[in-house]
C-alpha cells in the first residue's frame, strides 16, 4: 500500500499588500498568542510554516482559512514520507489558486504552469512570483485601457455615422419638400390663369353682345 502524501503549509504577506492590515486581521481572528507568534515568525523571515505533515484534508482548510485572512498559502510536499532519493530542491510547490492572477488550479498536484498567466510553478521563488504579478497587473490594466480606447473609437464612429444619415435624410427631405412645393406653385399659377381665361371670355361676350347692339340700332 502506498504511503499517504503529507503536506506543509507555508504563508507569506502577499507583495504590495499593507502587512499591518493584515497583522489587525490576524488578531483579530486567531488566538492572541498564535497570532503573536505568526507576525513575529514573519517579521524575521519571508514565509512562516503553519502546519507540518497534514493531509489533503487538512492543507485545503489551513489554505483556506489563512487565505480568507489575507495571506499568501504556499503548500509544499512534506518531506518525512517521501523516498530518500528525491533530493529537496526537486520538491515542487503544490498550488490550488495562481498566485499571480488568482486562477483556481483544477488538478494542483498535476499541473506544472498556470493556464492563464503561464505562470511556472517549478521556479515560483518569491521574487519570481512578485515578478510575474507585476507583469501581469500591467497587461490586465494595458488590456482594460485597450477596451475601453476601442469603445470610445466605436462610440465616434457610431456618432459620425448617425450624423452623416440625419443629413442625409434632412437633404432627402428637402428634396421632396421642394418637389411638392413646385407642384403646388404650378397648380396655384394654372389656377390663377383659368380665371384669367375666363373672365376674358365673359368681358368678349359682353362686347360682343355690346356691339351688336349698337350695330342694330345704327341700323334703323
Amino acid at each position: 500500500m502506498s504511503q499517504q502524501k503529507l503536506y506543509d503549509v507555508y504563508v507569506s504577506y502577499p507583495p504590495g499588500i499593507d502587512s499591518e492590515r493584515i497583522n489587525a486581521c490576524l488578531l483579530e481572528n486567531l488566538p492572541e498568542n498564535e497570532a503573536n507568534d505568526l507576525i513575529q515568525a514573519l517579521a524575521e523571515r519571508s514565509q512562516a510554516i503553519i502546519a507540518e505533515n497534514c493531509t489533503k484534508d487538512e492543507r485545503e482548510n489551513a489554505q483556506q482559512y489563512f487565505s480568507y485572512l489575507g495571506l499568501d498559502v504556499i503548500i509544499r510536499h512534506s518531506l518525512e514520507l517521501l523516498p530518500e532519493e528525491i533530493e529537496e530542491d526537486k520538491v515542487q510547490t503544490i498550488f490550488d489558486q495562481c498566485p499571480v492572477c488568482r486562477t483556481m488550479i483544477d488538478n494542483p498536484e498535476e499541473t506544472t504552469e498556470c493556464p492563464t498567466c503561464r505562470l511556472h510553478f517549478a521556479t515560483a521563488t518569491e521574487a519570481a512570483i512578485a515578478r510575474k504579478r507585476i507583469e501581469w497587473e500591467e497587461k490586465v490594466a494595458f488590456e482594460h485601457k485597450k477596451q475601453q480606447e476601442i469603445a470610445h473609437r466605436m462610440q465616434l464612429e457610431k456618432l459620425a455615422e448617425e450624423k452623416r444619415l440625419r443629413k442625409q435624410i434632412r437633404a432627402e427631405l428637402n428634396e421632396k419638400m421642394e418637389k411638392e412645393l413646385g407642384a403646388w406653385r404650378w397648380m396655384t399659377w394654372f389656377k390663377g390663369e383659368k380665371v384669367l381665361i375666363a373672365g376674358g371670355i365673359v368681358l368678349a361676350v359682353v362686347f360682343l353682345i355690346a356691339a351688336g347692339y349698337f350695330l342694330g340700332q345704327s341700323g334703323k
